[in-house]
Formats: structure tokens, C-alpha cells, sequence
């Protein structure tokens, strides 16, 4: 690998030894990989190592006491619950405890305790082309598809980058590794394309296709997705597969380089709504008037728009009482919701807030539930509007799923069942 002078600098040990063994492991992965050089990031979002892994509390703050700081803004990902009010997530005292050596270390390094899988929607956009380094599957296909910034998995990489502003130049960083190499034809009307839950349906289908490769969707109604839509459609995406970045023509920036008939010999699969039902089919496990007891909004995390529309829609009602009713978000977010008032409408209604978390990172994972003597499964029966919130929460937490649309979500939370709905009917439009 090439290195510059200041690189070499660094690795040499001129900034100390922590800095010098980080950049000599990004040289090794990138030698690993055939990388000619490493690139400048302008950009970082950190795993904030989770109290449910072993050992990985304990590993931060261990590097954080070792008086580093990182060069480039960087923003945290998500705790195993919300780390300023554990009592909303019924977290255990012990774990909770665990939880925060990380939310000590972080600042330590300069780290801001962001705790979030969409750092994107409070204001951490990095420009069009800048290099990145990224954690977060639902972030990282955010940053490389809607925004055309550079990133890879980073992985534990991103503790690296963060303190040398380095990245080797390989993978998604390069211009030949981001051209589509499958294509998604989309036969679908807007009605199909109006909800966030079908936007997860979509992404869903997408990955289980492209898997590793690059899909290039395209389709003749040209929709406009909110931020919710298109980060729906993006996690799903990385969730049944492992989507990196995808290209869709009229809706993110790089697609304007493809002639979409010079596509057409790639691989190729056409989308419609039969494919749409069927994946809805596999998550409707809980049949209509059947009990729900865990309702679940913002995977990833829901934007302001969202809790606002919920607080609307909550406005003298209150959720049933064998339903525990939760909206995942940022603390900034949350921050935003409690000055305008949608927190204290939601806490009237019984409606949960939490923030830094979301339930598949929380306690509630059967070997956690173990550790700690919290009866498993916690809840029976989850729905959601998120695809990806279902997919891991069916096997991690235990519960039966089911895939409806946001008002559908909070109308199951008041009645305490699942609602009846006639699918093919239902044509309306969220603008959350």
C-alpha cells in the first residue's frame, strides 16, 4: 500500500502508539483486500458497544482510558435501552449499570452520544462522494444510495478510522464497485407505494434478490418517499439481504448515470404487487381480531413527523390496557417532541418514548432474558410497520409477528387486537 508521508508518520508512531497500531491494522484490512491507499473520511458513526454482547462495555472503556481522541465528527449507534430513563424498557438494574461504562467512555474520545441508527435525520448528512466510515446497516445503504456518500460496513474499523481519519480505498469507496449489477423492474401503481409498511415489503423483496450486489430499481411511476419511506425501504433492503447501496432512477443521485436499457442484461427480477402480498402473508402470523400486546413504531428510528402524526391521531384516546405501546427515536428527537407537547399526548395515552434503543437490542433477547431471570418471551404478539423490526424481533424476542400500516399499528394499540383490514382496499396515503 502507498502510503503518505503523514501516514507514514503516524504509523511510525510520531502521534503516539494508540494512533499508530490503529492505522496499522486499516493497512493490514486494506492489504487484505487490495487496497492501493488509504482516503481522508470527513465523517464517522461509531458503534456504541452494546452491555448484551460480552466483554464489549468493558473493551471501550478500557481503549476510551487511554487518553484518545478521535479526529473526524463522530456519532454513536444505539444502546440496549434508553440510557437516561432504563425504567421505560423495564431493563435490569445490573445490565443498565453495565450499559453505562459505554456512555462514560464515548465522551472520552470525543464521541457524541448520539445513540442512534439514523444519525442522518439529526443532521449528520456528509456530502455527495465524501469517504465515511459507518456502522449501522440501515445508515450505512442511507449515506452510499440516497446521499452518494463512500462507505463499507465498517464494523470495529470505525473505532480506527475515527482516530486516524483513515479508510483503505476499496469496496463501496471506489467508483467500479458502485455500478448496478442486477435490476429490479417494479410493476406497481402508487397505492402500492403510499405506506411505509410497503416500502418495507419492497426493500425486503429487493435484498432477498440482489443479496450482496447492487440493484438498480426501476420504475415507470416515479414515487417521491418521504424520509420514512425511503429509510424503510433502505433497512429492509440491508435486513433479508446484505444491500449495501442500490440505485433507483428519479430518486437517488448516482442512478442519473445509467442508461436503464443498457441494464437490461443483467441479472433481473420484476416486482408486483403478488410478490408484495406474499411477503405480507410470511409476517401476518396474528390473524384479524386476534390479541396484540406489543406495538412497536420507528425501526429505524422514527422522525418527528412521525411521533407528531401519532400524538394527532392519540389525542383523547388511550391505548388498551394489555398493550405496551412503544415509539423508538433519538434523544434529540425526543428532545424536539417534548418541547412541542406530542410526548406529553403520548404519555397520557400510554404510549412509551424511548429513545437510544430499540426492542431487538434490548434485554429482551432470550440469552439476556436468562442471564438476568426475565421471563421469555416478554410479549406474544408484535406489530409493526417495519419489516426489519419483525424479521429479527420473530426470532430474537420470541414473539408472532405482523406487518400493518402505521394508523393500523395505533388503531390495534387502542382496541388491544389486531384490526380487520381487506388489504386490496387499502389505498390510502401516509405523508409521515
Amino acid at each position: 500500500m502507498k502510503l503518505t508521508e503523514y501516514e507514514k508518520k503516524m504509523l511510525q508512531g510520531e502521534f503516539g502508539q494508540i494512533r499508530a497500531k490503529a492505522l496499522d491494522y486499516l493497512v493490514q484490512f486494506g492489504e487484505a483486500f487490495g487496497a492501493e491507499k488509504l482516503v481522508d473520511i470527513s465523517y464517522s458513526h461509531y458503534p456504541a458497544e452494546m452491555a448484551i454482547y460480552d466483554g464489549f462495555c468493558e473493551d471501550v472503556e478500557q481503549y476510551a482510558n487511554q487518553n484518545i481522541q478521535v479526529v473526524v465528527p463522530t456519532t454513536s449507534s444505539t444502546l440496549c435501552c434508553d440510557i437516561e430513563d432504563p425504567s421505560l424498557t423495564n431493563c435490569p438494574s445490573e445490565l443498565f449499570f453495565l450499559q453505562e461504562k459505554t456512555k462514560h467512555a464515548l465522551p472520552k474520545m470525543g464521541i457524541l452520544e448520539t445513540f442512534t441508527c439514523t444519525p442522518q435525520q439529526i443532521g449528520f448528512v456528509p456530502p455527495m462522494g465524501s469517504y465515511i466510515s459507518s456502522v449501522e446497516s440501515s445508515a450505512i445503504i442511507y449515506f452510499n444510495s440516497v446521499l452518494g456518500a463512500r462507505t463499507n460496513r465498517g464494523g470495529l474499523f470505525t473505532r480506527y478510522s475515527s482516530i486516524t481519519g483513515k479508510y483503505p480505498a476499496m469496496g463501496y469507496l471506489l467508483d467500479q464497485n458502485r455500478s448496478p449489477s442486477c435490476y429490479c423492474e417494479l410493476t406497481l401503481s402508487p397505492n402500492d407505494l403510499s405506506r411505509i409498511d410497503q416500502w418495507s415489503i419492497l426493500g425486503y423483496l429487493v435484498g432477498e434478490y440482489a443479496q450482496d450486489q447492487v440493484p438498480f430499481i426501476h420504475s415507470s411511476n416515479k414515487p417521491k418517499p418521504t424520509m420514512s419511506q425511503i429509510v424503510s425501504l433502505g433497512a429492509a433492503m440491508a435486513t433479508s439481504g446484505s444491500v449495501t447501496l442500490f440505485h433507483w432512477n428519479g430518486i437517488t443521485p448516482e442512478a442519473i448515470q445509467y442508461d436503464t436499457s443498457s441494464l437490461k442484461d443483467l441479472p433481473y427480477v420484476q416486482i408486483s404487487k403478488k410478490e408484495m402480498l406474499e411477503t405480507r402473508a410470511k409476517f401476518t402470523v396474528v390473524n384479524e381480531n386476534q390479541p396484540i400486546d406489543f406495538v412497536v413504531l420507528g425501526c429505524p428510528h422514527a422522525t418527528l413527523s412521525m411521533i407528531q402524526h401519532v400524538a394527532k391521531k392519540m389525542e383523547g384516546k388511550t391505548i388498551h390496557e394489555n398493550v405496551t405501546f412503544w415509539i423508538c427515536t433519538n434523544r434529540m428527537t425526543k428532545l424536539q417532541s417534548s418541547h412541542l407537547g406530542f410526548t406529553q399526548t403520548l404519555e397520557r395515552a400510554g404510549i412509551r418514548l424511548i429513545a437510544d434503543t430499540c426492542p431487538v437490542e434490548s434485554h429482551m433477547r432470550s440469552n439476556i432474558c436468562s442471564r438476568f431471570g426475565v421471563p421469555f418471551p416478554c410479549y406474544q404478539t408484535m406489530a409493526s410497520n417495519s419489516l426489519k423490526m419483525l424479521h429479527y424481533s420473530k426470532n430474537l424476542l420470541g414473539v408472532k409477528p405482523v406487518l400493518l400500516s402505521t394508523d393500523q399499528c395505533i388503531e390495534s394499540a387502542v382496541i388491544g387486537k389486531r384490526v380487520s383490514m381487506d388489504w386490496k382496499e387499502d389505498n390510502y396515503n401516509e405523508s409521515i
